[in-house]
């Protein structure tokens, strides 16, 4: 018909589940504690039904819990829960290196190289936020370099989840530093379009990071 689309405002449960979501994701909300509607409605100065609708999206991407009669918690996370979902991430990360080496003859990898830049600026200032904020940058990117739009939103289903499974293995000495080291040489393979070493790095790198995690973990659930 000709007619222009009508651009509609964020809905204010939307703009309120980014709020909560990065918070978790900045560790600001705290494990371990109870979180109700109405506390949280009147820190944000809003009504409590855009938060509980706020509060079910972010259940339902496993980012936090519901405890009957209580309220919320920020999601656990068991030992089989990490390995399960980094099958999952193994399998979406493999194949994405795998595609872009196979198909793309010419491969723009300046986002990637500017997360590593980003990553090492963020190890000398021990900044674990922003290192992490690369982190996902550099993971997210390989995939969206595929232009494969369901690949991508797999990803970046899942890559909450991994971010701070991810956050709670920095507490180990020199795990940052052996990220960006990792990263490299993922990045490396990829620019030479070597498939199988591509491949291999990035299978050895997610087992170093799985392995980290439940290092912290410790057979105890990851608050996350």
């Amino acid at each position: 018909m000709g007619l222009n689309k009508i651009t509609k405002p964020e809905s204010l449960a939307k703009q309120v589940t980014k709020a909560l979501r990065q918070s978790i994701l900045n560790n600001e909300l705290t494990p371990n504690v109870i979180y109700n509607e109405k506390s949280i409605a009147q820190d944000l100065g809003i009504s409590r039904t855009p938060v509980r609708e706020a509060l079910l999206e972010l259940s339902a991407k496993r980012l936090v819990k519901f405890l009957p009669q209580k309220g919320v918690v920020i999601n656990t996370f068991s030992l089989q829960d990490i390995d399960d979902a980094f099958e999952i991430r193994t399998a979406l990360e493999v194949f994405s290196v795998q595609k872009l080496c196979l198909n793309a003859n010419d491969l723009d990898t300046t986002s990637l190289e500017k997360c590593l830049t980003d990553q090492k600026n963020a190890v000398t200032s021990k900044d674990e936020i922003k290192f992490m904020e690369a982190d996902r940058n550099f993971h997210i990117g390989f995939t969206r370099l595929t232009k494969n739009d369901y690949l991508i939103d797999m990803m970046e289903d899942i890559r909450d989840i991994m971010h701070l499974m991810g956050f709670k293995a920095l507490a180990i000495t020199g795990r940052m530093e052996a990220v960006v080291k990792e990263h490299e040489k993922i990045l490396a393979a990829v620019q030479q379009k070597n498939v199988s070493l591509a491949m291999d790095q990035m299978r050895v790198h997610l087992e170093n990071s799985r392995d980290g995690v439940k290092t912290v973990c410790d057979g105890a659930q990851i608050p996350v």
